[in-house]
């Protein structure tokens, strides 16, 4: 299944590939369990902060549940799964590094300096510390295995805002059709 590169080091680096979906699920895990109760807790400071743009996408989904976000998390869940799995089958990870890369910078840019803004808890932020200096050793670590350049760092880096650009206004989108139909599915069917 793994060819042998390098020997050691190319198991060592199948290992570490595994923290994405790992590292994702369980930060995610503390978002889907707090960001609706959250919601209501700091619903006028919510509004008064992020007038434009609101976090786990409260203001474009219409009768947002945890069901809903749990839809857009099982999404991304199984993309970063496939990509680590496809990592590990064909021993290229590029496509692996830019999304751990990205997961990295959603924890900063994203969870930490959304908390700082807000001056509240935010959901996800526990977890986002808690994985932010593991995610950089193993980002470090996998670079030497890799031995990646300064342009393939910045090419993992424009890959995954591109990515993520295109990817968030449409895992919303899904979410939302989502959020109708299952606001739909709530309510008894009238009998004529």
């Amino acid at each position: 299944m793994c060819q042998k590169k390098g020997g050691d080091f190319m198991s060592t680096m199948n290992v570490i590939v595994w923290m994405l979906p790992v590292f994702f699920i369980l930060h995610d895990f503390e978002e889907i369990i707090f960001a609706e109760i959250w919601a209501k807790r700091y619903e006028k400071e919510i509004d008064a902060t992020f007038t434009k743009k609101q976090p786990f996408g409260l203001r474009y989904i219409n009768n947002w549940r945890t069901a809903t976000f749990s839809v857009g998390v099982e999404f991304i869940f199984l993309i970063y799964t496939i990509i680590t799995l496809l990592s590990v089958i064909f021993n290229s990870y590029f496509l692996w590094y830019a999304f751990f890369m990205g997961l990295f910078l959603h924890f900063i840019f994203l969870h930490l300096v959304m908390c700082i803004r807000f001056r509240h808890y935010v959901p996800g932020i526990v977890t986002s510390a808690i994985f932010l200096i593991p995610n950089l050793w193993l980002l470090i670590l996998a670079e030497k295995i890799l031995k990646y350049s300064l342009f393939t760092n910045f090419c993992a880096c424009i890959l995954v805002i591109i990515v993520t650009v295109i990817l968030m206004p449409a895992l919303h989108k899904l979410m939302g059709i989502f959020s109708t139909w299952l606001y739909r599915y709530s309510k008894p069917k009238k009998l004529i």
